[in-house]
């Protein structure tokens, strides 16, 4: 790890003041900074500058910037207003670090954007000597930014002779600035969170009416770290907690363990055998962050409670290897299964190393449970088991001509119910809470949320042979429009591969809009569960009757997803970057009648025009029905249930069952 720390400059990239280092945030860590003094119209000016980024792969970092002078102005009335909003991106040459002693990074500044104001290119290199705690960078630039700025040959120095102090100077291709940092040392905040503050001592630039100044924080995503690194290593004490449960196993019997499956409130509980295999299939609704999460508790419980003795009563077969199939059901469809020897998965349980025998298969489970001898079925039946899901629901324009931030904000709440095998009803019901001024009474106000029930359907999902899934919806959507629409997807064995379609046909009641709406759309999703990356490409007649086509990169930190999106749609181009996130606990309440939680997955993204001389607002171009409940959230982990992902990720199963010991049984 780098003696000096990677902080932010006052542009969209981490770096120095003005110019960028080629280093790049940590994959799965985001930062955030505000900061004042912008090169612009011939001088340093009093501008805000609000920044966010990420490492969203190893050596890329990317991210998106506001620009702006005046929160509130209106730029069709006043002049002046000064608002920018942008994309950033840094590329790191990855091992030339190791082959050379220094490292290479190539990035961009507003990119693709219409009326682009603060363009700049760069190519940097860097070195750090160790033994002064010091980091020297050099590159070229080629910019449209004020007074020359990254305009040619750059270069500067950062030393960190305090593990919270830095000292940063830099020539900016046209003069030489100076500034101090303020850092929170590494693991004294929690998360891994750190707390940055930057000021200036000097700068050359003589037409200078703001001294320029920055905040930052910056901290891993939710469930990045619990992803790739062993819980074990973050909470050492979880090594003996794992032991001394294992330890426990011989004496339990088969009522014991399905015991200890009901008390952690897995419902839909059947338990048999195939030959020599003891068959459990379970449905998780507790663990909401990740689908992982619940299997790698359920599957942790069944290693620490099934001994020789268990198996000794299988009615045939081969009882000297332990040998277990768990199911994973979702509304009493199986989805995924889990196959091991307990004694193998009981090592990597103690140890992380990983278990060579485990297999996962989403392929013919519906065979494979009518071959069971069941002993027990459904146990805990989770049949009309209510949930109540709490949700922040915000329409909202960033950085537009009307204002930095308008919102209608209110509280949606959800009532879903599962009926019988696959089918549910989900009402949601919306209180508007607060609206800012244009929401209230201006530009936006035809889209304020109203204190109404927007969505009211009944879902019914079925699964079909070849991998494939279909979900049929009928009712009540975006509060005006009643129909129905059919959602198909077929992924391939391992889940790399996934196509799909969907089709609706919804009128509008109280001849709000006289024009019926006919979705139709296909994609094409690719996921690389290697990276933790999908690429998916969908094209059709979209909600409001545009075509075109929408390409999506998602990148998974953990449990969050950010997006970058282009789209092309009657022949309008944008970008829109988007970050999802669970909002509701790790373990939430014991499944019941009535169950209260958050959402699984919260959306907020930033659109830009593209392609165009100019940045006029979108008109809805490029939207879909957006069923909170479909294919994908509801019955494929957030598009992540998959044999490729599991297999990448399965640490995350351990992870999962220590955190579970250190939460709840050891707390």
């Amino acid at each position: 790890m780098a003696n000096v720390d990677i902080l932010p400059s006052q542009q969209g990239f981490s770096g120095l003041i003005f110019t960028p280092n080629a280093q790049t945030l940590e994959t799965g860590r985001g930062s955030a900074q505000f900061a004042q003094g912008v090169p612009y119209r011939g001088s340093i000016e009093k501008l805000d500058s609000w920044y966010v980024n990420a490492g969203v792969f190893p050596h890329l970092e990317v991210g998106g910037r506001i620009v702006l002078q005046d929160y509130e102005c209106n730029e069709f009335l006043e002049s002046g207003c000064n608002r920018d909003l942008s994309a950033t991106a840094k590329f790191q040459l990855p091992y030339l670090e190791d082959l050379t002693g220094f490292n290479l990074a190539f990035g961009a500044q507003d990119i693709g954007g219409a009326a682009s104001k603060f363009d700049a290119f760069f190519v940097v290199a860097d070195t750090e000597i160790e033994a002064f705690n010091l980091r020297v960078s050099g590159g070229y630039g080629q910019s449209d930014l004020s007074l020359g700025v990254l305009d040619g040959p750059f270069a500067g120095a950062e030393w960190q002779p305090f593990d919270f102090f830095q000292l940063v100077g830099e020539y900016d291709a046209q003069e030489f600035n100076a500034a101090f940092r303020l850092i929170t040392p590494r693991d004294m905040l929690p998360y891994g969170a750190q707390l940055a503050a930057q000021y200036q001592l000097y700068s050359g630039h003589e037409n200078q009416d703001q001294t320029l100044w920055g905040i930052s924080a910056s901290v891993p995503f939710f469930g990045d770290t619990f992803t790739r690194k062993k819980y074990s290593d973050i909470k050492p004490n979880s090594q003996t907690q794992v032991e001394t449960e294992l330890a426990k196993g011989d004496a339990s019997s088969l009522t014991q363990l399905i015991g200890k499956l009901e008390q952690e409130g897995f419902v839909n509980i059947q338990v048999g055998s195939n030959l020599d295999t003891l068959v459990i299939a379970l449905e998780n609704k507790r663990y909401q962050h990740n689908t992982m999460d619940g299997a790698g508790v359920a599957i942790g419980i069944i290693a620490a409670n099934s001994g020789e003795g268990l198996f000794a009563g299988l009615a045939r077969g081969n009882n000297s290897s332990q040998k277990v199939e768990l199911v994973l059901l979702k509304n009493k469809i199986p989805m995924l299964s889990i196959n091991t020897e307990l004694n193998c998965y009981r090592d990597f349980l103690k140890s992380g190393t990983v278990c060579e025998q485990i297999e996962f298969s989403s392929q013919d489970l519906s065979a494979r449970l009518d071959q069971t001898q069941w002993r027990y079925e459904t146990v805990n039946d989770g049949f009309g088991y209510s949930e109540i899901i709490f949700s922040p629901v915000m329409n909202y324009a960033v950085a537009t001509e009307y204002g930095f931030f308008d919102y209608s904000i209110g509280l949606g709440t959800n009532l879903y119910t599962p009926l019988w095998k696959g089918a549910a009803i989900d009402v949601r019901h919306i209180l508007p809470i607060a609206n800012s001024d244009d929401y209230e009474d201006g530009y936006w106000e035809p889209d304020a949320l109203e204190n109404e029930i927007d969505r009211a359907l009944i879902h019914q999902a079925f699964r079909l042979p070849a991998n494939t899934m279909t979900l049929f919806s009928a009712g009540l959507v975006k509060g005006d429009y009643y129909g129905g629409q059919n959602e198909t997807q077929w992924y391939s064995a391992s889940g790399m591969h996934n196509l799909g379609f969907e089709a609706g046909y919804f009128t509008a009641k109280d001849s709000i809009d006289t024009e019926d709406k006919s979705p139709l759309l296909a994609h094409y999703r690719l996921s690389v569960a290697q990276w933790n990356w999908q690429m998916q490409v969908q094209g059709g007649e979209f909600w409001a009757g545009d075509q075109g086509v929408k390409a999506t990169s998602s990148h998974w930190l953990g449990d969050t997803r950010l997006d970058a999106s282009y789209l092309n749609s009657e022949s309008e181009q944008f970008v829109t970057l988007n970050v999802s996130i669970p909002l509701t606990f790790w373990r939430g309440m014991q499944p019941d009648y009535l169950t209260v939680r958050g959402v699984s997955e919260w959306n907020f993204g930033v659109q830009t025009r593209v392609g165009e001389s100019h940045n006029q607002l979108n008109t809805g171009l490029g939207q879909t029905a957006n069923n909170y409940h479909n294919l994908d959230r509801q019955y494929f982990n957030r598009a992540r249930l998959s044999p490729n992902y599991f297999e990448n990720n399965s640490i995350r199963l351990r992870n999962a069952y220590l955190r579970y010991l250190d939460e709840v049984v050891y707390e």
